[in-house]
């Protein structure tokens, strides 16, 4: 009967750390998700994810992160365009006679 105890407990002590191992993998794999105004503001992190998303372009559907990346960088890029557009220098109106 001893030894029947001890192997019972050493299989349940093998599924405990079997199911732990697991839960810790699964949860490795996650990533904490970003919203659009946290990647505009972390250009390097915004560049690799843009990066990745281009790599495996089924991502960008599934991927949260990535559609909130896309979404910085088309807000950045208008943003610059705007900027750029408003700084130049704008031509003197015709005069009238």
């Amino acid at each position: 009967m001893t030894s029947y105890r001890k192997t019972t407990s050493y299989r349940k002590i093998f599924a405990a750390g079997i199911v732990s191992a697991s839960v810790l993998g699964l949860s490795a794999c996650t990533e904490e998700i970003h919203s659009a105004q946290w990647w505009m503001g972390h250009g390097p992190e915004l560049q690799a994810k843009l990066t990745e998303c281009k790599k495996y372009p089924s991502l960008n559907e599934s991927d949260q992160n990535c559609k909130n990346a896309t979404e910085a960088f088309m807000t950045l890029v208008t943003v610059t365009a705007q900027k750029a557009q408003e700084s130049q220098p704008q031509p003197a109106p015709a005069e009238s006679n």
